[in-house]
């Protein structure tokens, strides 16, 4: 019996969809792109734009001839790759590489979910594919190839820097702004006079008595009044008295706060990592095991929609069962009056936010079903989804005003009268800040500590990887499937590094982007992308032809490159001040292109390969004892968790490495035998 053929891209999804097809159809995935452009050269021709594309590999062959052969014999084939310009680009190639009489018989479908309803549904939806999506994820690729293959060219013979590219710099020029605001900041200097009275109450000072002509310091924050210099506050101080009468309490105002919208992409991203102690590597990984299902009871079961969007809409079908679900649970008096956006005209990627598949399927209901990190993720989507269609939380803020010696003194309590969607979600801004309710007007309050405090600003922090994200985003640079590499790559080309969560820009990284700066102004800066996303948003909507763009800014670009050879200083490897012991030529410092460490090496590679590691790090020991690969000392190391392990000294090229355990077994038994080698 013939069956139809579904293709989908992440071999993952197969148990899920297959629970949900049965033996009506086979399932083939793609594992990602089957087809891209060419490694060898730029991969497109430079004149006309035409991509040279290739099958990378004996695997990707292999699934080629696999599909085709299904083809032959299926009714239908549905090529399900992801819902975006990336996915439908995907599904070009794979009907690119099907037979040809066989062609007729493919469709084009997308989900947003992997849900029988959903999966069942898209089948009423088939389409042919979008050859503008195509063409515009075709132009991106070949800017991207262009700018990163002549600018990583520049890198490597010019400042022995391993890249460059578009994103990948722009994203390293913010950070090395932000280091130069760090350098250049300066403080902002002022004092206030904090008070409290009933031992927690804070008193902030409002008006000054009008004998006093002082001028309040501006462009900072807080709610005390503050003084410019400590002379100003200590005049006032010293006319204050410890009593604080209250002359009035104001009528209690109503105050709303609003549930924040579904999470999209980039959002999802700053709270996991800033709530989660996640990175954006592993926010990625974990919300697409989320969608393409995960094994709860023995079941593959999806448990969110697709994770890369830049949409914070919600599906009809998912706004109906959340309705009935806050109705059932929480009752109508906690359902929002929700309503969808309008669609961004830039979104790119899925048309719909980040959410449940079924909000019935609650995190407390999957604990001790699914690993903890998936759970802490799926928790934190539900929750943001489903307190998005919630009331507003209300709370009743009553102010206090007392006065002392003319001078004006206030404070105000925040009581929540209705928690609304605060029952799923809390916020920090929706505490509470309960006052004693038996205060009397008129009457006198002893003041339990007052005193004069210096404050300073401080110079803006340095990015985080959430916050590069949200800097990112805002600028209009990168798209949701790109935000993971966005922040790793500068990390990976030893550019920058994490120190305490924050980006440093490295020696490397501060020459690269310096150089950048200098020779390609135009194309390494946030307009340029956000130009350039504007013209693919053009492609896809089939409102500009996909080359034209290129041929308009490929000459121009590689005019400068031309110039940039020419008069780009080269960066010479910093000399250690010996000669190799081998060949008499100077040592210099190296770094690993794999592992990213420092090393030193000899000046004539690869005519002469002499390397050795650098200075023995002080929380390790270096030991009079051969290393069984190469002869050179063993050395005591320390991993992250602190455990200690026997490596060698000549690392990275001897990689020998034992167990401490079997180390001290070794020296206890046989001291004068050589020492083991473990094979894995």
């Amino acid at each position: 019996m013939s069956k139809n053929l579904l293709i989908i891209e992440s071999p993952n999804k197969i148990k899920t969809l297959s629970k949900y097809l049965g033996n009506d159809f086979d399932i083939i995935a793609t594992v990602g792109h089957i087809r891209d452009l060419s490694k060898f050269g730029l991969g497109f021709d430079i004149e006309t734009f035409e991509p040279k594309w290739v099958i990378s590999d004996t695997t990707k062959k292999e699934i080629i001839k696999f599909i085709n052969e299904k083809a032959k014999t299926a009714n239908k084939i549905y090529i399900a790759t992801d819902p975006d310009r990336e996915g439908e680009a995907i599904a070009w190639h794979v009907y690119e590489i099907i037979e040809n009489d066989q062609k007729p018989k493919c469709k084009r479908i997308t989900f947003n979910e992997i849900t029988k309803n959903a999966i069942l549904e898209s089948f009423n939806h088939e389409r042919d594919i979008n050859i503008d999506w195509v063409k515009s994820q075709f132009t991106r690729r070949i800017i991207d190839r262009l700018i990163g293959f002549k600018l990583s060219q520049l890198m490597q013979s010019k400042l022995k820097a391993e890249s460059a590219g578009r994103v990948q710099s722009v994203a390293l020029k913010f950070i090395k702004e932000r280091e130069e605001e760090i350098k250049n900041f300066t403080p902002i200097k002022w004092y206030t006079i904090d008070s409290t009275i009933l031992k927690n109450v804070s008193l902030n000072l409002k008006e000054l008595n009008q004998k006093f002509k002082f001028n309040e310091q501006k462009d900072v924050g807080g709610s005390n009044f503050k003084f410019s210099s400590e002379n100003e506050a200590k005049q006032v101080y010293d006319s204050l008295s410890k009593k604080f009468k209250l002359i009035k309490i104001s009528d209690a105002k109503e105050v709303k706060t609003s549930p924040k919208k579904p999470y999209k992409t980039s959002t999802l991203q700053q709270d996991a990592i800033n709530k989660l102690n996640f990175s954006a590597k592993q926010t990625t990984s974990i919300a697409q095991k989320l969608y393409e299902g995960i094994d709860i009871d023995g079941t593959f079961t999806a448990l969110i929609s697709y994770p890369r969007t830049d949409s914070t809409r919600l599906s009809d079908t998912f706004i109906k069962s959340t309705t009935e679900f806050i109705n059932e649970q929480y009752g109508k008096s906690y359902l929002g009056n929700y309503k969808n956006e309008k669609q961004s005209e830039n979104a790119q990627d899925a048309h719909e936010a980040i959410r449940p598949v079924d909000p019935f399927v609650t995190p407390d209901s999957l604990k001790g079903k699914i690993p903890k990190k998936e759970l802490d993720l799926y928790r934190l989507i539900w929750s943001r989804a489903i307190s998005s269609m919630m009331a507003d939380a209300k709370f009743e803020r009553t102010t206090f005003t007392f006065e002392n010696q003319k001078n004006i003194f206030e404070t105000s309590s925040k009581i929540c009268k209705f928690d609304g969607y605060q029952k799923v979600m809390k916020s920090d801004d929706d505490e509470e800040s309960i006052i004693n309710s038996n205060l009397v007007i008129g009457e006198n309050y002893d003041s339990d500590n007052m005193e004069i405090k210096y404050h300073e600003s401080s110079p803006p922090a340095r990015f985080t990887q959430a916050s590069l994200i949200s800097t990112l985003e805002k600028a209009g640079v990168g798209r949701p499937s790109t935000y993971n590499s966005m922040v790793n790559i500068v990390l990976d080309r030893n550019y920058a590094t994490l120190e305490k969560k924050s980006y440093h820009v490295t020696k490397t990284g501060d020459i690269v982007i310096e150089q950048l700066d200098k020779f390609f102004p135009e194309e390494i800066n946030k307009d340029f992308t956000k130009k350039m996303e504007e013209h693919l948003d053009n492609i896809a909507s089939g409102t500009e032809e996909w080359t034209s763009w290129l041929k308009e800014f490929s000459p121009k670009f590689q005019e400068r490159v031309f110039i940039a050879r020419q008069e780009m200083e080269k960066v010479e490897d910093e000399k250690v001040g010996r000669k190799c012991p081998k060949c008499e030529n100077e040592l210099v410092y190296k770094i690993s292109k794999k592992y990213k460490n420092k090393f030193i090496g000899c000046s004539s590679y690869p005519n002469c390969d002499y390397i050795e590691s650098l200075k023995i790090p002080s929380e390790s020991k270096e030991l009079n004892i051969p290393c069984p690969l190469c002869s050179k000392n063993i050395i005591i190391r320390k991993n992250k968790k602190g455990s200690e392990f026997i490596a060698c000294t000549g690392f990275p090229k001897c990689r020998y490495l034992l167990d401490m355990k079997k180390f001290n077994e070794h020296q206890e038994k046989n001291p004068n035998d050589p020492l083991p080698i473990i094979k894995k």
